[in-house]
């Protein structure tokens, strides 16, 4: 054997064995990072995880079947409830992850805001500081329509401990999006496009004890301003003109 190769044998060996030294079955991601840092793994803001929350989105819901020319105009209301972590690392010192959300919308039906809808994605978080982080998600879900989103988010901390804010963008092109019960239902017809950006602030009521104190119990502002196209006879099927809406939510933040 080479006497390079069995001298690195020799140290490995008493590295191994030594005492007080920990192996690599006693590795943990949460060894690479400080206790602060460990809040990386937080994916709504920069200090919490979660969020339930009620929504309202005025003039929202057109009555085509009552008035097809001139359709009286209703809002819509919705209980979202969403949940992003990272608890992977990835090259770099970013974090990895998944987001969800679930929605529950008035009226339940022909409303494209309404309804029940979900969507999952996958996240990379390439800028993980503790006080500004930004993420990229890619994924899909369903409303109105079942469709594939791309959805970019940026979030920084204003006051340490107790107040941060986001704000993300979320792009729903029409060839990703697949209208349920179309005219020929087909995947290759084109269906809704979306642009959606949303500005949120997260206000804590207390301050992280410490890595081990996992949900943090805040309040969850945010609003939204989301453009919606696509074909009129289609968009009118579920209640709506193509255009431009603007969204209100208060809830509490996990």
């Amino acid at each position: 054997m080479p006497r390079p190769l069995a001298a690195s044998l020799f140290v490995f060996a008493a590295l191994a064995l030594a005492p007080g030294v920990a192996r690599a079955d006693d590795w943990s991601p949460r060894d690479e990072s400080s206790s602060d840092d460990v809040l990386q793994s937080y994916g709504l803001g920069t200090n919490h995880f979660g969020s339930v929350a009620i929504v309202y989105t005025p003039r929202s819901v057109f009555d085509f079947e009552e008035n097809e020319q001139d359709p009286p105009i209703a809002g819509t209301g919705a209980l979202t409830i969403a949940a992003c972590i990272l608890p992977l690392p990835t090259l770099f010192g970013g974090m990895g992850g998944m987001e969800g959300d679930i929605t529950i919308g008035f009226p339940l039906f022909k409303s494209y805001f309404g309804g029940f809808g979900a969507n999952l994605g996958l996240v990379v978080q390439p800028i993980s500081f503790r006080h500004l982080r930004a993420s990229l998600a890619v994924g899909g879900g369903f409303n109105a329509h079942g469709y594939g989103y791309l959805k970019p988010r940026i979030a920084f901390t204003i006051v340490p401990h107790y107040i941060d804010a986001e704000a993300t963008y979320r792009w729903i092109p029409e060839t990703a999006s697949n209208v349920f019960g179309g005219r020929t239902d087909g995947l290759e017809d084109e269906g809704f496009g979306e642009h959606k950006f949303r500005a949120s602030l997260f206000v804590s009521f207390r301050q992280r004890k410490d890595r081990d104190d996992f949900s943090v119990p805040g309040v969850h502002l945010f609003f939204e301003y989301t453009r919606v196209s696509g074909d009129t006879e289609e968009l009118a099927r579920v209640s709506i003109r193509a255009g431009d809406f603007m969204s209100f939510g208060l809830g509490a933040a996990l």
